[in-house]
């Protein structure tokens, strides 16, 4: 390699280190501290929440309330195409269903917060809102919302 080449290598990497070193976390990297307060909003962690339909499009299961829609966009971890219930039984183990939602953040991970950083408030307003919308000022105005910024001191 030519010095220039390794100056660049050189470069980045300590580009790298500093973004590391600074907390960022890239897309699907969701902290233990930061899924407790997303399944605390969701439903006080109960894990034998059971699944229910709000309304047409809205069947959510387990303690993270997730929808077929989201544990399919997440890679639907745990599928088992001889098993019709498998969406079912993912969602409500907590490390199926957080394996779904790390693949739901790497697909729609932003900033929507705007505050130039990937962050559990970010990854909360998504899971809460899905991608399009976790910049509405509507979720803020929830019991999600406030239960969330009660558990998570960031």
């Amino acid at each position: 390699m030519n010095s220039r080449r390794i100056s660049c290598v050189l470069c980045f990497l300590s580009f790298l280190a500093l973004i590391y070193g600074q907390g960022f976390k890239p897309a699907g990297q969701i902290s233990e501290s930061c899924f407790n307060c997303i399944c605390e909003a969701s439903t006080a962690c109960d894990e034998n929440i059971e699944c229910h339909r709000k309304g047409p499009g809205q069947y959510h299961c387990g303690p993270y309330l997730i929808s077929h829609g989201y544990w399919a966009d997440g890679g639907k971890p745990g599928e088992n195409p001889d098993d019709p219930l498998d969406f079912e039984k993912c969602v409500k183990s907590k490390p199926c269903a957080e394996a779904t939602m790390r693949g739901y953040m790497d697909k729609y991970a932003r900033d929507c917060d705007g505050d130039l950083d990937f962050d559990c408030y970010d990854y909360a307003l998504i899971h809460k809102t899905g991608p399009k919308g976790c910049n509405a000022s509507w979720v803020l105005n929830t019991d999600y919302w406030a239960r969330f910024n009660a558990c998570y001191d960031g």
